[in-house]
């Protein structure tokens, strides 16, 4: 017997894994661009408050 109950759920779960892998691309695409148009000595303080609200949020 088919269960659909646990079939809907199974594609709900899939959906949303497909969903969160398309915003994880969308942020490691941000930060290779990022990377790839630093210019130097303009954007060291941006990556060293980032560093510091990163820090923030572990502790």
């Amino acid at each position: 017997m088919i269960d659909r109950k646990a079939m809907q759920d199974d594609l709900d779960r899939a959906r949303q894994a497909r969903l969160d892998a398309e915003a994880a691309n969308a942020d490691v695409e941000e930060m290779l661009w990022e990377v790839q148009h630093i210019r130097l000595g303009h954007q060291r303080i941006v990556f060293s408050i980032a560093g510091f609200e990163q820090d923030a949020l572990v502790n």
